[in-house]
């Protein structure tokens, strides 16, 4: 078969194109989490968010302030907080773990699989906290609010109105 000069530049062509979809398949750089122990366990930078003194974040994790929000009034402040890390998920875990736990606040409840979620009490606010590895690191909410406030009693005690009758 002869192969004229106009369809050997077509091959050429489906050939590098070809070429580029497979190196887009299979990446040769990817950042990977890592999510074996690394046997060292010594003390953690820690830092807080200013909104939440009482919430220690570890300082490898870095705000994300474009996914992040808080309404702060003078009886409370209460919003999410989102960090991305390259950290390891089960210190990461443990972290959170001990130190919510040393600054007063009380676990209400865990769920640990695919995703960690804890959920503590202190006085009248609560904290959701959600842990998740994605493919470039992990992913770390915080959720704090209040727990019952006087503002919203008003809006709970008026009775209820009932349709008028036609």
């Amino acid at each position: 078969m002869i192969v004229r000069p106009r369809h050997r530049r077509t091959i050429i062509i489906s050939i590098g194109l070809a070429y580029l979809g497979l190196m887009m398949l299979f990446p040769g750089c990817t950042k990977r989490v890592n999510t074996e122990p690394t046997g060292e366990e010594g003390p953690t930078p820690i830092v807080t968010a200013r909104e939440f003194p009482d919430v220690p974040i570890p300082k490898e994790l870095k705000l994300a302030k474009e996914e992040s929000f808080v309404y702060m009034t003078p009886e409370f402040a209460t919003g999410i907080l989102v960090y991305n890390g390259n950290v390891d998920y089960d210190s990461l875990v443990r972290f959170f773990d001990e130190s919510l736990t040393k600054n007063g606040w009380i676990i209400q409840a865990s769920l640990k699989y695919t995703r960690t979620l804890f959920f503590y009490q202190k006085e009248n606010r609560i904290c959701l906290l959600t842990m998740q590895v994605t493919p470039i690191n992990v992913r770390v909410e915080i959720w704090v609010a209040p727990l019952e406030t006087t503002a919203y009693e008003p809006l709970l005690l008026e009775p209820a109105v009932e349709p008028a009758m036609q």
